[in-house]
């Protein structure tokens, strides 16, 4: 009976997927059958919990990574999705959803998933890292509003250091060495203490770096 229940609850999200009117999109990948066959074991463990726990977060969200990992792209976006709609508060599904867009070369669909991560937590660092990364290193033609993007999350995050860590970094690598210096000096001042050391370092550096430039 069981295994009745998990046949036709996969089948009703592959049909789901099925209906959609996006394409099926699947990511290269090189497994070993012996790695196919444990992830697909999990993905069965995962569908008989949900005949218990419909609405189980974590559990979709193990089923998109695992999806992720065997190629099949567009079940993963399915999962990711669900488990966004039972807790809509959470922006992690709509992140992965962007960084798979992103290994199939849909840009423009990654900057979509992104930003309704911010929306749907504008306080989490990770959403504009994501997106700001979007910018710089994929879809180029915006490169120009990266620097927008992480000072608009460090205002909703009330600098997070994490994403001034990124943020220096990125201002380090367009050479913007004196902007550097002034957010590194932010930084100092909100790090954990065991991390200072290292600030305190690359402040030395990015000196070096404006006196040589």
């Amino acid at each position: 009976m069981i295994i009745v229940l998990i046949f036709l609850f996969k089948f009703d999200l592959l049909e789901k997927i099925a209906t959609n009117n996006e394409p099926e999109y699947f990511l290269q990948i090189n497994l070993t059958p012996e790695q196919r066959q444990e992830l697909q074991d999990r993905v069965n463990k995962n569908l008989e919990m949900l005949q218990l726990f419909p609405k189980n977060y974590e559990v979709f969200v193990d089923l998109g990574n695992i999806e992720r990992e065997l190629g099949n792209a567009s079940k993963a976006i399915e999962y990711f999705t669900k488990a966004w709609e039972i807790i809509p508060t959470n922006s992690t599904p709509w992140l992965n959803i962007g960084n798979i867009y992103i290994r199939l070369g849909l840009y423009e669909k990654a900057e979509e998933a992104f930003l309704k991560a911010i929306n749907t937590n504008g306080g989490y660092y990770l959403t504009y890292y994501n997106l700001a990364k979007l910018y710089n290193n994929f879809l180029t033609t915006k490169s120009g509003e990266v620097r927008g993007v992480y000072l608009e999350g460090l205002k909703n995050t009330n600098n997070d250091y994490q994403l001034l860590h990124y943020f220096t970094e990125y201002l380090i690598e367009t050479k913007n060495y004196t902007e550097a210096l002034q957010y590194l000096q932010v930084l100092l001042n909100v790090i954990p203490a065991q991390e200072r050391q290292a600030v305190l370092e690359r402040i030395n550096q990015v000196n070096e770096l404006l006196n040589k430039s």
